[in-house]
């Protein structure tokens, strides 16, 4: 197979180009000034035959079955929630207009200075665009999927015509559900016209064979890495797991997974070079519960290893709100919870024990090596499995906090280190070491109980050995952004999500009462569901009125991470006005504290989302048992308590 040989020299050559020059930069950029803020969306499903007041269980299709067969159930006007219907094209497009209405620069005049900025640097859209396989009436087909995505990106070029924007593959976004073969394929050559825009030219050759590509977003400064994770994804039946080569084996024996982890190496080797930071983005979250064993490990090991280049990594399909902590094979864990067992049956837990279980393994703070951790993000989706929801983070744009040493010179034996670690793991034909023996494979988990995602268990698995990680590089450092509050550093994120019951009846409202010319116009308003800030931070403009009346100095200027807007004045207005008070501070005699009806939004409290904010909020999870109910319901985007 030619394309691969073609893919392995590329992958040869790429670091060498590397050095020659940075990688060409699309016309959309984010060139000044930095707004210090990114939206992440996800899991939009669109589904054009969605049909209002159809039958639920015919997945929102068909009028059929009625009353008597379980029909009773039926499909509201923005979509349903709870259910396993997709998402009416029209809610994207509200979704999106409530965005841009409330998010751009002119939207409130308290919030900004007297230069325009765009209402966000950068867009990440980590997939799943089509509809869901799930009607045998009204099958998918190709080219239904191929115009969903088409659709997509038309939205997202429209409202945000300005601004870097980031597609990835979701599992869905293919003809074959969870199944995508090694390019260069007729799929892949339609995406590359789809997202033509989107994909630097410069790394048409990578999306061709595997759907991945790098790109900056504030040049040299900032960067992305949009990963195909299907080809990691253990439902992936036209991939092999990212199998190690054998020294001298024909090419044509390279799994795609693993050459797209040597990829990612020589980005990662190309970013750092650069002095540059660097997401990642994915569809399906590396757990491993949902990748090969293989695929995980030596994603995890890499990453860990980059820490001072990987800013962080952003990912959706769960439909679930969640984050998690990575740890290095070499970590000493107090605690080791094996995922896979031989032989044993093993209970089914729903997704939020595994990650109690994860959580309560972590060392105590003190007794952390923080080289040897990282975090990783899920955000719910806009398909209303459970709500509809958006993500709006922040970041450190204050060039006098960039502690960054110069540009970095990678020796060629630690470039050929990391490489060989990804590719062979490090060993040698013949080796007689028994960490170079073919790695046992993890055997399959027999399901007693099955529970939530089909039974999956994603927390982290027990080590199994010890690799002869010795002679690799490890990139970290206390002073990178995703370790210190310093230029790039995420600083946190505030959660939006759509009350859809509420919707649908003011749009039946409106259509009983006032006709559909009406109802056509109604818009949609998101609510703050919560925030990872503190009170200072959130409340600031809150805490300046008050500071204009009164002599006392408050904390909020104190750090970096409270330079910032995170929120918009006239949204935090409306989350007021929605529980009747006008201000969330109280004050008496020139001291003023943050009322407690207004405590759940900042009660994560975070200075920073760096890896010890990250690490420490875990810990604090599983202590409070109070906290922990409520981040449970939030997982589920508070669903289940709203009507």
């Amino acid at each position: 197979m030619v394309w691969i040989r073609g893919l392995l020299a590329l992958a040869a050559a790429s670091y060498a180009a590397a050095e020659q020059q940075p990688f060409a930069l699309p016309q959309d950029v984010v060139e000044s000034p930095l707004c210090g803020r990114f939206l992440h969306i996800t899991d939009m499903h669109f589904d054009k035959f969605y049909r209002q007041n159809s039958a639920v269980v015919s997945s929102c299709h068909h009028d059929k079955p009625h009353d008597k067969h379980g029909g009773d159930w039926r499909a509201g006007h923005w979509g349903t929630s709870v259910s396993d219907c997709d998402s009416p094209r029209w809610l994207g497009n509200a979704t999106l207009d409530w965005i841009v209405r409330n998010w751009n620069s002119s939207s409130s005049d308290k919030d900004n200075s007297a230069q325009p900025v765009d209402m966000f640097d950068f867009v990440l859209w980590t997939g799943d665009s089509a509809r869901h396989d799930q009607d045998a009436l009204m099958p998918r087909t190709s080219e239904e999927i191929l115009d969903s995505n088409r659709f997509a990106v038309s939205l997202m070029e429209s409202y945000f015509p300005d601004i870097p924007v980031v597609p990835n593959f979701g599992n869905n976004d293919i003809a074959m559900h969870n199944i995508m073969p090694r390019g260069p394929t007729d799929e892949l050559r339609a995406f590359r016209e789809i997202w033509r825009r989107h994909i630097p030219e410069d790394q048409t050759d990578a999306f061709l064979q595997g759907g991945f590509y790098a790109k900056d977003l504030v040049p040299g400064h900032l960067g992305v890495i949009s990963l195909n994770t299907l080809y990691f994804y253990d439902s992936n039946k036209a991939v092999d797991g990212c199998p190690r080569r054998s020294r001298g084996s024909p090419n044509e024996e390279t799994d795609i997974g693993t050459l797209q982890l040597e990829w990612m190496t020589e980005r990662l080797l190309d970013f750092r070079r650069r002095n540059m930071q660097v997401y990642i983005i994915g569809h399906v979250p590396p757990t491993a519960g949902n990748y090969f064993p293989r695929c995980f490990d030596v994603y995890t090991e890499m990453v860990i290893r980059f820490q001072d280049t990987v800013v962080g990594q952003i990912f959706g399909h769960m439909n679930l709100d969640m984050f998690f902590i990575q740890e290095s094979s070499l970590a000493a864990s107090t605690e080791d919870f094996d995922t896979h067992t031989s032989g044993k049956s093993v209970l089914m837990k729903p997704i939020e024990e595994d990650l109690r279980l994860d959580f309560e393994s972590l060392p105590g703070s003190a007794r952390t090596n923080m080289n040897y951790y990282s975090t990783f993000y899920v955000a719910p989706s806009v398909v209303p499995t459970y709500l509809p929801s958006v993500r709006v983070w922040t970041y450190n744009t204050t060039p006098v906090h960039d502690n960054r040493p110069g540009l970095f010179s990678t020796p060629a034996e630690e470039r050929q280190a990391l490489l060989d670690f990804v590719l062979y793991d490090s060993c040698e034909v013949g080796d007689p070491d028994p960490d170079c023996a073919e790695d046992a494979p993890r055997a399959p988990v027999q399901d007693t109980v099955e529970t939530l995602k089909k039974g999956r268990k994603h927390s982290r698995p027990k080590h199994r050995k010890k690799h002869r990680h010795g002679r690799l590089p490890r990139y970290a450092s206390p002073h990178s952004p995703s370790r210190t509050n310093t230029f790039l550093t995420p600083l946190g994120y505030s959660q939006w999500v759509l009350n859809l019951p509420k919707a649908n009846r003011e749009y039946d409202q409106l259509l009983k009462n006032n006709g559909s010319e009406a109802a056509a116009m109604q818009t949609l308003d998101f609510d703050l569901e919560y925030t990872t800030y503190c009170d200072a931070t959130l409340w600031h403009a809150f805490f300046d009125q008050e500071e204009q009346t009164s002599s006392s100095t408050h904390r909020h200027h104190s750090s970096p991470s409270e330079h910032h807007i995170p929120v918009p004045y006239h949204l935090l207005e409306r989350a007021l006005a929605s529980l009747d008070m006008d201000s969330p501070l109280k004050c008496r005699k020139g001291k003023c504290h943050v009322r407690r009806a207004v405590r759940y939004l900042t009660e994560y409290e975070r200075e920073d989302m760096t890896l010890k904010s990250s690490m420490d909020l875990g810990r604090q999870l599983v202590l409070d048992r109070k906290l922990w109910k409520r981040f449970v319901h939030r997982m589920y985007t508070n669903s289940l308590l709203i009507n």
